[in-house]
């Protein structure tokens, strides 16, 4: 499926991201979707020198500079997702130089990267409506992963209805501090019976440290946390060309399910999103996740136009 001649693809180097490259990276992102999204690029480049086992960000360089970028990730946890897995953030070709093989060499050193870590899963998403991303994926081996994407889209939530629901104290929701971990790691043993602290204190760090806003929050009942959603939002991800949040987990304690709590959590996060003009909240959901699902519809959530893919990683058969 190359359409250009194969000396171009030869000339292509590709190496890790540096710091130096931010400008060139903004500068090819702007050609390709006409958007400027330099705060989105410095961050997930401060992410990735913060944290550089967490991060893995490629550029592939020809004779006349950047030709393309990779930002990927390290998740383990995400959405419920068991194990670990790369996730492909952000990718882009230089537009004259898209078909050539620049982003396939570019996915190659990204699995052989992964496989040094001992990682066997690649994951992403796009839009239905993206052909040449969707092509990309086709021609690298992606598949429809068994997840769905829902949304909802950001607007304040209705005030309440009766004089009953008036009357009744509201919970106490407020946003997700470094010192809750503790409290969140002891709802997330009891609700899913697995120790998860490498995920979960990963999780509170993206939140308080990655995010371009904070927006995770706690629910809590007579002083006590009882229910978290973590949440990020950012421009980039994805392809994303508005600011959208990500709904990464959220749990509240089984002594108090059924009580609104989870509706307070994720009925404040909206209407703080919507004070911050972002557009939509979104998640992923298992296929197989039936009361989790039936949960977000009644919230407001759909189908997203967005979807999953996912393919293993696969061994480097040559130069990088």
């Amino acid at each position: 499926m190359e359409t250009r001649p194969a000396q171009e693809h030869a000339s292509v180097d590709v190496r890790p991201l540096a710091p130096s490259d931010l400008d060139a990276v903004v500068a090819l992102d702007r050609r390709i979707v006409g958007g400027w999204r330099r705060g989105y690029f410095d961050r997930r480049l401060a992410a990735a020198l913060r944290q550089p086992r967490r991060h893995l960000q490629l550029a592939a360089l020809g004779p006349s500079g950047m030709t393309g970028f990779l930002l990927a990730r390290v998740a383990d946890g995400e959405y419920g997702r068991p194990g670990a897995a790369g996730v492909i953030e952000a990718v882009g070709v230089e537009p004259a130089s898209q078909r050539s093989g620049v982003g396939q060499r570019m996915l190659r050193a990204l699995d052989a990267r992964l496989h040094d870590r001992g990682i066997g899963a690649l994951v992403t998403q796009a839009d239905w409506r993206d052909r040449s991303m969707l092509g990309f994926l086709d021609r690298a081996g992606f598949a429809l992963a068994q997840r769905h994407i829902l949304e909802r889209r950001v607007h304040r939530m209705p005030l309440p209805e009766t004089d009953e629901e008036i009357e009744r104290a509201p919970p106490l929701v407020r946003h997700l501090r470094a010192g809750d971990v503790d409290m969140l790691l002891r709802i997330d043993r009891a609700l899913t019976g697995a120790d998860r602290e490498a995920y979960l204190r990963r999780k509170v760090d993206e939140a308080l440290n990655e995010s371009a806003i904070s927006v995770s929050l706690v629910v809590e009942d007579d002083g006590f946390v009882v229910g978290y959603a973590t949440a990020r939002v950012d421009l980039g991800d994805f392809g994303h060309v508005q600011p959208t949040a990500s709904l990464d987990t959220f749990g509240v304690s089984p002594g108090f399910a059924r009580r609104g709590f989870a509706r307070a959590l994720l009925g404040q996060m909206v209407d703080n999103l919507a004070a911050l003009h972002v557009e939509s909240l979104e998640t992923e959901v298992e296929s197989g996740a039936f009361e989790l699902a039936r949960f977000l519809y009644r919230f407001g959530f759909v189908i997203s136009q967005r979807m999953a893919f996912e393919r293993g990683t696969r061994r480097s058969t040559g130069a990088t």
